[in-house]
């Protein structure tokens, strides 16, 4: 019985090392590379991966393969490749799109890990392994976005129209990439308040259009327009803030008649023509009140409110009993004033007037000298008449006096 034990003894312990040469001479692996096109990504690109390696396993008793796995930074798989249980050497490459992996954006970037792993299972024994041979750490991000705003204008007047062409682009990339059918929230404020806000989608230059209209979606004074990209999955959360300041439009008055050299015996008229520039037209001030205003030596001697017509035009007289042409010196100052509106400014207006005093010590010497001048020709006149007269009278009676004597 102990020789039988004896004998049965070392032939188990020949078969047992029996199965481990076996074993170690039938799995064997080396890895010769693992790599990627480069370490850093945009979310629409693919990582491309590169392996090649060397396995031997004995198929009989013995089950191996290589496989590439990717995991996130919380190691939770997110793509692996198909097992490659090939004897031999092999080398694979594999294009993995990012967009397919579902990944979730950290601060606008997110690690991944690229591991390829050996796995090794003894069919006889049951006894496995599983060992990760490389690990390649690669960064995703998001790409950054440029904005440029054509026909963009800081300062505007109020009521004017206003067509704005957003142009959005990589400007990173090897070549301008636009965004394609891509969200912008478009807003524009006024003292931190919303004034509008629209939603727009890019074409395939980039592009939106926007056509805002002063009055609706402005504010007097200072204004922001933003260009917003936000929760994109491609694009980082990107603000674009344009400053664009609107005032009111300058009223223009032009004088198309004003007598500023008066008579005493005229009134004084003045004809405006009221008017303003807006979307580079000529636009009436119709409607509109002036206040005109007469100051003689500095003190207010007319003072009264006019409207224009609805072609911007005010015509008005003021009766000559306003003038004091008594007055050694004047120093006449007409001010119109108009006044502010929604669109327009404040706008103050001053005409010189002049007064031409007739001088009648003038005219009445002058009325002198043609009467006398007048009674001098009657006088001659009459002293001719008379001279005629006497010299007939003398001569009738010298023949009077002759016939006497004859007779």
């Amino acid at each position: 019985m102990k020789k039988k034990y004896v004998i049965i003894i070392p032939v188990l312990i020949i078969v047992e090392v029996l199965c481990i040469i076996n074993f170690v001479n039938g799995f064997d692996y080396n890895l010769f590379s693992l790599n990627t096109n480069k370490t850093e990504y945009y979310f629409d690109e693919s990582i491309k991966i590169n392996a090649s390696w060397e396995l031997n396993y004995n198929n009989n008793n013995e089950f191996a393969y290589i496989q590439i796995q990717i995991t996130n930074l919380f190691d939770q798989f997110v793509w692996n490749s198909s097992k490659y249980n090939q004897i031999g050497t092999y080398e694979k490459n594999w294009t993995v799109s990012i967009e397919n992996l579902n990944l979730d954006v950290i601060n606008g970037s997110h690690l991944l890990y690229i591991k390829l792993f050996v796995f090794y299972c003894h069919k006889d024994t049951g006894s496995t392994m599983y060992n990760c041979l490389e690990t390649i750490e690669v960064k995703v991000i998001k790409r950054n976005i440029s904005c440029e705003l054509i026909e963009y204008k800081d300062l505007i007047k109020i009521g004017e129209d206003i067509s704005l062409v957003a142009k959005f682009y990589d400007q990173r990339s090897d070549f301008n990439r636009y965004l394609i059918n891509q969200t912008v929230q478009f807003k524009t404020s006024y003292n931190d308040l919303i004034i509008h806000q629209c939603n727009y989608t890019t074409n395939i230059s980039g592009i939106i259009s926007i056509q805002l209209i002063s009055v609706l979606h402005l504010k007097l004074g200072r204004n922001f327009l933003t260009f917003s990209i936000v929760d994109n999955d491609l694009y980082n959360n990107s603000d674009f803030v344009y400053e664009i300041y609107v005032e009111k439009n300058e009223p223009i008055i032009d004088v198309q008649f004003f007598n500023n050299n008066l008579k005493e015996s005229e009134d004084l008229e003045i004809k405006l023509y009221c008017y303003y520039y807006l979307n580079q037209l000529k636009n009436p001030i119709a409607s509109h009140k002036l206040l005109i205003k007469i100051f003689d030596n500095k003190s207010l001697t007319f003072i009264n409110e006019y409207k224009t017509n609805k072609f911007g035009v005010l015509e008005f007289s003021v009766s000559q009993d306003c003038f004091n042409y008594n007055q050694k010196s004047h120093d006449f100052i007409i001010i119109i004033f108009l006044n502010e509106s929604l669109y327009l400014d404040n706008k103050t207006f001053i005409l010189n007037l002049d007064l031409y005093q007739e001088n009648y010590s003038n005219s009445l010497s002058a009325l002198q000298i043609r009467i006398f001048s007048f009674i001098s020709v009657l006088i001659i006149i009459l002293i001719l008449l008379s001279y005629l007269i006497i010299n007939k009278k003398s001569k009738s009676e010298k023949l009077l006096t002759e016939l006497i004597i004859r007779y």
